[in-house]
């Protein structure tokens, strides 16, 4: 069976970009981490694509803009009457509005045209034609539409009107007669401008035109035709990115009084104005109008120059954006319901309601795509008719979906993140079938974009207003260039509440030491899972990190889109599943600890002529052991983690660092009570692949380290020769430095546990002394060195006892097995070499965790280390 996808992921880079960004950029951590993800690893191109004041891209650049260009001058120059066909959604208001008011400043004859959504559908008709052309119209321009209209412009053409065509939508087949401007025909959709976007390339070149009747600002427009590129989710990359900046811009001097008015109708102001508020407040409100109206209003108003006019018009418009809005989330309601009354989810939801408002179902499904996980199809039926909308994830092209489950449709159209498509209404069950069979050949590409994609690892403590506000040099955001999204792993959720009338989740979130409040919009189901969790619950937070401005007060709103609860993602290779008790196969032998006895606390590292390490980053004290692994996992080859004791350990970290989430190909646990061969077997499984390694300190001397991996030591060494060896482990690497108080309290318990001899001879001393003849090595003596407890007793302590024991005379370490010396008088094992180096190094372990915060453990020659005492080393 094949194991479910994570439910995120961070795609895989080379720690190296990351940090060569951090020094030359001066950027933070998850600024560098986000960069780097997202192609920008060179610094030259990061500093580009922060810079927002580049060149406009090339307007000639697009096939046939020259000659829409020259044809419209030709009109105005001639008095032709040109009529401009738009659409009904806030491109085509845009894109009409845009060319009308530069013809018109040029002294064209203009007329407008703005189809109904209820009345004439998309795109070009006959009728519409027809219309134009007894209006007088000798130039038909169609903006955002046009391109698929082939037999409408073909009867344009025959009454007489030549025909320009500036769009972008993908159209299969016959192209329409006359001049065609289109990227989506001959251009990468990376590329791919809005409608909008187009005519402001033909405006810049008639205003680059001959001086006096062509000539003029070169930039005009460029407010809506941002906005538009903004509404119409056009990649915010290059050209587009430099595009909506100068749009902001525009809008922040006030340049337009609809804008002006529409944003004070809103309760916003315009000099504050950021590409979200083009999103979230500006398109939706020109949307309204033509999903509940007529588009015409938004046209009239994007047009007003009287701005106390203006602002009636915009209050007008903004009540019936309030009123889509609660028509959006009835349907919204409704369509989730019977979403779920069907049981089992398909690969692509289809969803059907007579009367639904067809001018909302694009929306919905964008609401059904957030809620299941999955493309969605929403259609609003009307008798024998239905017409709706569909909605993608991210990177999964809906249009191809479609497109070979098309024969039922009577109509359809769109790019791969959207599409409408018309049917009759008794022909959905068989769309749904052929979508269902279309999805099936493409089931792979539906569960990877299903995985969220994570830009950065965080801690609690990198959930600042600082970093909000770096991050906001991203912007603008929209598609190929979305939002950031972070994840912050392990968190704990308390404060958990409804608000918003119960549509939203309020929590907050606790991460290394860090409580922050979240928002989860249309979250508010998720409170009671949450609160029914158990207390110790942990969570990944999938969010976005966002400045929360309200009136003069600024500050960082986590914005979650998911909580997940922990362990999550498939089963990988290598991970230990068996607790570190007597019960494990794969502990050290008895006969290991044999060997051991000779060199009780551990053997010398060879630290003389060691590499050095590539780098040490220390990041002591700031509560980000746990992420900074998540993070590493997703660099290079991975990360080992190094620790104090694995069985400690794992049950605080294992569950956290799950590692079907982390992209690892291997995941092992390896610690002194692991038997070293079946370590280095596991760790071998990865084959050069990616590795999350969780190993403490005595299995550093066994165990080799995987080449291009991280080391991150969780917690400090406490011991001379743990020191040496996390040297050695270092060389050649980056090493982290991560721990705070609480993993050096924890490292100093481990450590004078391993060195209390008496307590621990006390604990083997009646096992020992019950077998007067001896006792071999074999499942008997595993079984009392390994103990009872939980956890088996660590073998350094056990060869530590046993050597202590053997020192004073007590017992007799043989190839054969262990006896106690009978007859042997009593003696203070405490006061021999082995009891005088154990309590030295207890000693040195007190120091060194007094000192973990500041001591510099990778030196040449720890400057805290106490000249040794006692004979063994």
């Amino acid at each position: 069976m094949t194991p479910p996808p994570p439910p995120w992921r961070t795609p895989r880079v080379a720690y190296a970009d990351v940090r060569r960004l951090e020094r030359e950029l001066g950027c933070s951590e998850p600024m560098a981490w986000i960069l780097v993800r997202r192609g920008l690893a060179e610094p030259d191109a990061a500093r580009a694509f922060l810079s927002t004041d580049g060149d406009l891209a090339d307007p000639l650049a697009i096939d046939g803009i020259a000659e829409a260009a020259d044809r419209l001058r030709q009109a105005i120059g001639s008095g032709e009457h040109v009529a401009i066909h738009g659409d009904y959604d806030c491109d085509g208001v845009c894109s009409t509005v845009i060319l009308a008011q530069a013809l018109r400043a040029r002294g064209g004859t203009v007329t407008t045209f703005l189809p109904s959504r209820f009345t004439d559908g998309y795109g070009v008709s006959d009728s519409t034609v027809e219309r134009l052309a007894e209006s007088g119209a000798r130039v038909l321009v169609c903006v955002d539409c046009g391109t698929s209209n082939v037999e409408a412009l073909t009867r344009a053409t025959e009454l007489g009107m030549d025909v320009v065509v500036l769009d972008h939508h993908l159209a299969a087949g016959a192209r329409p007669p006359g001049i065609i401007a289109n990227p989506a025909l001959g251009r990468g959709m990376d590329a791919l401008p809005a409608a909008a976007g187009v005519v402001f390339d033909v405006v810049r070149v008639l205003a680059h035109g001959d001086e006096g009747l062509l000539g003029g600002d070169p930039e005009e427009g460029v407010d809506l035709a941002g906005l538009a590129t903004v509404a119409d989710a056009m990649p915010l990359v290059d050209g587009n990115r430099r595009l909506v900046h100068r749009a902001v811009q525009s809008i922040r001097r006030g340049e337009r009084p609809g804008i002006v008015a529409l944003l004070a109708a809103a309760g916003q102001g315009y000099r504050g104005i950021t590409p979200r508020g083009l999103s979230f407040t500006l398109a939706p409100a020109i949307n309204a109008a033509g999903r509940l109206d007529e588009a015409s209003r938004a046209l009239d108003l994007m047009i007003e120059t009287d701005p106390a006019r203006a602002r009636e018009m915009a209050d007008a418009l903004w009540a019936l954006n309030a009123r889509r809005r609660e028509v959006e989330r009835q349907v919204t309601a409704e369509a989730i319901a019977t979403v779920e009354a069907a049981g089992e989810l398909q690969p692509v939801t289809v969803v059907a309601g007579e009367g639904w408002h067809e001018g909302v179902v694009g929306i919905v499904a964008s609401r059904l795509v957030e809620r299941f996980g999955r493309p969605a199809i929403v259609l609003s039926t009307d008798g024998a008719d239905a017409k709706g909308s569909g909605r993608s994830l991210p990177g999964l092209d809906l249009h191809a979906i479609v497109a070979d489950a098309s024969d039922p449709l009577t109509r359809w159209g769109g790019h791969s993140g959207a599409v409408g498509v018309s049917l009759a209404s008794g022909d959905i069950p068989a769309f749904r079938d052929a979508l269902a069979a279309s999805a099936a050949g493409r089931s792979a590409d539906i569960a990877r974009a299903r995985t969220r994609e994570v830009d950065a690892v965080v801690a609690g403590a990198d959930l600042t207003l600082a970093i909000a506000e770096e991050l906001e040099a991203l912007a603008p955001f929209g598609r190929g260039n979305p939002e950031p999204r972070i994840v912050v792993p392990g968190c704990a959720v308390s404060a958990i509440s409804r608000v918003g009338e119960g549509r939203h989740l309020k929590a907050r979130l606790s991460a290394g030491g860090v409580g922050v409040p979240a928002i989860g919009f249309s979250m508010g189901r998720r409170a009671e899972g949450l609160t029914g969790d158990a207390d110790d619950a942990r969570y990944d937070a999938v969010a976005k990190l966002e400045v929360e401005r309200w009136q003069d007060t600024m500050g960082p709103r986590v914005s979650l889109d998911d909580l997940v609860l922990l362990p999550a993602g498939p089963v990988v290779a290598g991970h230990c599943a068996d607790s570190c008790d007597v019960a494990c196969g794969l502990r050290v032998a008895p006969v290991a600890i044999r060997d051991m006895v000779a060199e009780p606390f551990g053997a010398p590292a060879p630290v003389k002529g060691a590499q050095a390490p590539v780098e040490v980053r220390d990041r002591r004290g700031e509560g980000r052991g746990l992420p900074l692994i998540c993070a590493l996992a997703g660099a290079d080859r991975g990360v080992v983690a190094v620790v104090a004791d694995v069985p400690r350990r794992r049950a605080a970290l294992s569950d956290v660092l799950n590692p079907g989430r982390l992209g690892v190909d291997v995941a092992v646990l390896g610690g002194g009570r692991c038997d070293a061969e079946a370590v280095r077997a596991r760790l071998a499984m990865a084959r050069g692949g990616p590795v999350l390694a969780l190993l403490d300190y005595a299995a550093l001397e066994d165990v080799p380290l995987p080449s291009d991996v991280h080391v991150v030591a969780v917690d400090p060494p406490m011991t001379d020769v743990q020191a040496d060896w996390l040297r050695v482990a270092s060389a050649g690497r980056t090493v982290h430095l991560a721990w705070g108080a609480e993993e050096a309290d924890l490292a100093l318990r481990v450590a004078l546990a391993d060195l209390a001899v008496r307590d621990v001879a006390r604990s083997l001393w009646p096992g020992l002394s019950a077998h007067d003849r001896g006792l071999p090595w074999g499942p008997e003596c595993d079984r009392l060195l390994a103990g009872d407890g939980p956890v088996s007793r660590s073998p350094r302590s056990v060869a530590i006892a046993l050597a202590a024991l053997a020192d004073a005379g007590l017992v007799r370490v043989g190839d054969d097995g262990l006896a106690v010396v009978q007859g042997a008088p009593p003696a203070d094992i405490e006061s021999g070499a082995v009891g005088l180096r154990a309590a030295a190094l207890a000693d040195e372990a007190r120091v060194m965790a007094a000192r973990s915060a500041t001591v510099d453990v990778l030196g040449s020659v720890p400057e805290w280390l106490p000249e040794p005492a006692g004979a063994l080393s």
